[in-house]
C-alpha cells in the first residue's frame, strides 16, 4: 500500500512537471514567433507590412497575455513609424532602434533646429506632430533626450553642449505637453551634450549623426511600472 501512495505521488510531481514544460515551451514559441515578425517589420516597413500588423493585432490582441501583449504592442508601434518615416520621406533624417527597455526614435538634429538653436523649426513642429499622432496611440512614458557633437559653442545663452542639448529636449517636451496635451508625469527631458555620441567625432558626417534628438517610448513590462490613472 505505502508504495502504491508513493507511485502515485511520484506520477502526479511528473505531471505537474510536464504541464510546467508545456507552459514555458508555449511562452517560448510566441515569444520567438514575436521576435521574427519584429524583424520582419524592420526589414519591410510598407503600408501593406502595417495593414498586416494592424489586422494580427485585432484578430489575436485579446487572446495574448500582457508580457505578449507589450511586444505586440512594441512591434505594431515600430510599424507605424516606420511608415510614416517612408511616406515622409525622412530615412535620411529618421530611424527606429529597439531594445529590451524601449523603442528609440532617432531625429537628426538639423531637421528640427537650426544650429546653436532652441527653437523647434517649421518643418521639425510637422515631424513631431506626424510621429506624435501616433504616440497619442499608446499611454507609455516618453523619454526625450538631446545629444550633441563635440564642437564647443560657449554662448551667453549656452554656455556649453550640455545646457544646449537639455533645452532642446525640452524645448521638444515642451511641444507634447501644451501641443498635444500631454500629462507632464509622462514626459522627461535629459540632455547628455557630447557624451553619448553615436560614432566617433571624427568627421563632419559623423558629428552630423552625433547632432540628434532621441524620443524613447519605454516599455512597460509589469502591472506595477504603470498606472494608467496616472496618465
Amino acid at each position: 500500500m505505502f508504495r502504491k501512495k508513493k507511485l502515485e505521488h511520484s506520477q502526479s510531481l511528473n505531471d505537474v512537471g510536464d504541464s510546467e514544460v508545456q507552459t514555458i515551451y508555449s511562452d517560448l514559441v510566441t515569444f520567438v514567433m514575436m521576435l521574427f515578425i519584429l524583424l520582419f517589420v524592420l526589414s519591410y516597413n510598407d503600408e501593406k507590412t502595417h495593414d498586416f500588423m494592424t489586422e494580427l493585432q485585432v484578430r489575436f490582441g485579446e487572446k495574448i497575455e500582457d508580457k505578449q501583449q507589450t511586444v505586440s504592442t512594441d512591434v505594431l508601434l515600430v510599424s507605424k513609424i516606420n511608415h510614416y518615416i517612408k511616406k515622409e520621406d525622412l530615412s535620411e533624417y529618421a530611424h527606429v532602434v529597439v531594445d529590451e527597455y524601449r523603442v528609440k526614435l532617432i531625429l537628426s538634429s538639423p531637421v528640427l533646429f537650426q544650429s546653436g538653436k532652441v527653437d523647434i523649426s517649421t518643418k521639425g513642429k510637422d515631424i513631431l506632430a506626424g510621429v506624435g499622432a501616433i504616440f497619442d496611440s499608446v499611454m507609455n512614458p516618453l523619454e526625450i533626450e538631446g545629444h550633441t557633437d563635440n564642437v564647443p559653442i560657449r554662448t551667453d545663452e549656452y554656455p556649453s553642449n550640455w545646457e544646449l542639448s537639455f533645452f532642446r529636449a525640452f524645448t521638444v517636451v515642451k511641444y507634447y505637453m501644451f501641443t498635444r496635451g500631454y500629462n507632464p508625469v509622462r514626459l522627461t527631458a535629459k540632455g547628455f551634450g557630447e557624451y553619448r555620441p553615436l560614432v566617433s567625432n571624427d568627421s563632419s558626417l559623423n558629428r552630423a549623426k552625433n547632432r540628434r534628438i532621441e524620443i524613447n517610448v519605454i516599455r512597460i513590462t509589469e502591472v506595477d511600472d504603470f498606472d494608467e490613472a496616472t496618465y
